[in-house]
């Protein structure tokens, strides 16, 4: 197992200077959009420049890394101390080593981390399989800040635990309404996941987690396909206070079972250096 603190300053690594082909193609993809010459167009560009050095140099695309999120898969009979242990170890090894936080952010962390272990964010989940499955989410603090968690009591926006048309509309007025916030303070174009659940921790876990799914993966809830690729054409029907005709890129929405008294809708936001990536460990 200690060769594992080595794989886990790797994925450090590999995600802190990466951003992934489907946030990377998507970024692309806007760039065309904008028209020929314009700010957006080179703005855009130069976001892509910029990841390409940051990957072939090997350094951190952003030196704002927040908190980071750890969802990991582990075998039965492994020990889940053991595990956050050694995560734990490689995440300050990795610090040291690649510097995706600035000094006196480290200095915060650790102190914190010394009398209230918490850091980083590890979340378990027993599997059958027979190898650790590690995904790690980087999201900088800008962006943690940037996120909302609203609370809707109208009559009817669920039936049957299901989201109904009103419902819907109630979510994109969350969304609308996180990502016109953002305002200058982050660097468009962004992401947003989105969690629908019947209590406030459960829908900030399954938005959050929904920012570890691909751009272009397709929702296995058909009705929540549709509203995202409806939110990601409304929000984007304008030109942004940044030149850019594309404010956001992606849009991810998850919902857990719902209680037809409770609804709460909560936005994680992510700039356009969306830093993910998973290890395999056997």
């Amino acid at each position: 197992m200690l060769k594992l603190i080595d794989g886990i300053v790797e994925l450090y690594k590999k995600v802190a200077s990466s951003v992934p082909p489907d946030v990377e193609k998507a970024i692309a993809g806007a760039a065309e959009a904008q028209p020929a010459d314009s700010a957006g167009r080179v703005t855009l560009s130069a976001l892509i420049d910029k990841m390409r050095a940051a990957r072939a140099a090997k350094t951190p695309v952003c030196r704002d890394a927040g908190i980071p999120v750890f969802w990991i898969k582990i075998p039965r009979g492994l020990s889940q101390k053991e595990i956050a242990q050694i995560v734990t170890e490689g995440t300050i090894a990795a610090d040291k080593k690649i510097g995706f936080h600035p000094p006196d952010v480290i200095d915060s962390l650790m102190n914190g981390a010394a009398d209230n272990p918490g850091y980083p964010i590890i979340y378990f989940e027993e599997s059958e399989g027979t190898s650790l499955v590690i995904d790690l989410l980087l999201n900088g603090a800008d962006c943690e800040n940037a996120g909302r968690l609203f609370m809707l009591s109208e009559d009817g926006l669920t039936a049957a635990g299901g989201i109904q048309q009103r419902g819907f509309d109630a979510i994109a007025g969350c969304i609308e309404q996180t990502v016109a916030g953002v305002g200058g303070k982050i660097c468009l174009p962004l992401i947003a996941a989105v969690g629908v659940a019947s209590t406030r921790e459960q829908a900030t876990a399954v938005s959050k987690r929904q920012l570890m799914r691909k751009l272009n993966s397709v929702n296995p809830v058909e009705l929540d396909g549709n509203f995202e690729a409806q939110v990601l054409t409304k929000i984007n029907g304008a030109v942004t206070n940044q030149g850019l005709r594309t404010a956001i890129i992606g849009v991810n929405m998850a919902s857990a079972p719902l209680h037809p008294e409770s609804l709460f809708v909560d936005v994680s936001i992510s700039c356009w250096a969306l830093r993910r990536g998973r290890l395999i460990w056997s």
